[in-house]
């Protein structure tokens, strides 16, 4: 792969394994800013505990290399991680007794001086990502009074705030209705696109991979790991071998969607 700039993460020799199965295998693949990346595999497969550890969440083995923008990831405090890098988990612990607002604030904690107040560049940025998820007009409200919908975009927005430069997302469009499932994504891609931003994000849906991530990673199964281009990578043939069902694939107007029968 030609990087399209410099390299946001750069994993190499990275094998994981569960108690009950294979994750990956001397894995080794490079994201560059720009990029968008989407991970693909059946469930159970491993894909949350590989963004984990891409994340320093989950330790990686000792053999493995992982590089957050050239510097290793271990280096430097999680503070500073955050700042260069922000993981949206599937699980929402939200329940906090603040308002909307001032939860999508704490994504600037890593931002934030001294004294930990935030400024109006703060207060900024955090009226941005309510305008991006639709949460401003519930900007007041209790976050515990929140929708399962909604509180999953207010755990998008708290990472919007934190404005990293590399996005780990764990299935970013669960619990959202299909307007804000093409809103979120849409954004995503736009942010890697046009700001020079990195994205890696689960996914289940091979059509929203094909549509919105420029690279993939299949996880097969018993540490194997299909890595390439997303328009050449995703076939009805390899979604057949990852997903163990027959798969047909159609052109519509938005471009190739995939259908299992």
């Amino acid at each position: 792969m030609d990087p399209l700039g410099p390299n946001a993460l750069t994993v190499a020799g990275l094998t994981l394994e569960t108690p009950t199965a294979r994750i990956c295998d001397q894995l080794a693949f490079r994201v560059s800013v720009g990029e968008v990346w989407g991970i693909l595999g059946p469930n159970g497969i491993g894909k949350s505990t590989l963004l984990k550890t891409l994340a320093g969440l989950l330790p990686a083995p000792h053999a493995a290399s992982i590089h957050l923008f050239g510097q290793p990831l271990e280096q430097g405090s999680r503070r500073q991680r955050a700042r260069r890098m922000a993981i949206l988990l599937q699980e929402n612990d939200l329940n906090l007794p603040l308002s909307v607002l001032e939860t999508v604030l704490l994504g600037r904690h890593p931002h934030l001086g001294l004294l930990g107040r935030p400024h109006f560049g703060d207060l900024r940025r955090a009226l941005a990502a309510l305008r991006i998820t639709g949460l401003e007009s519930r900007r007041d409200n209790p976050a515990h009074a929140l929708s399962a919908g909604e509180i999953r975009r207010l755990a998008i927005a708290l990472i919007l705030a934190q404005n990293p430069d590399l996005f780990l997302l764990d299935e970013p469009t669960i619990q959202l209705d299909l307007r804000y499932q093409r809103l979120m994504l849409e954004h995503f891609a736009d942010a890697a696109h046009r700001q020079g931003k990195a994205v890696i994000m689960a996914l289940h849906d091979p059509t929203a991979a094909i549509r919105f991530t420029d690279q993939v990673l299949l996880l097969l199964g018993e540490g194997r790991s299909l890595v390439g281009a997303t328009q050449k990578t995703l076939t009805p043939h390899t979604l057949e071998s990852l997903y163990g069902t027959e798969v047909v694939s159609a052109d519509s107007r938005r471009g190739r969607v995939f259908d299992f029968l």
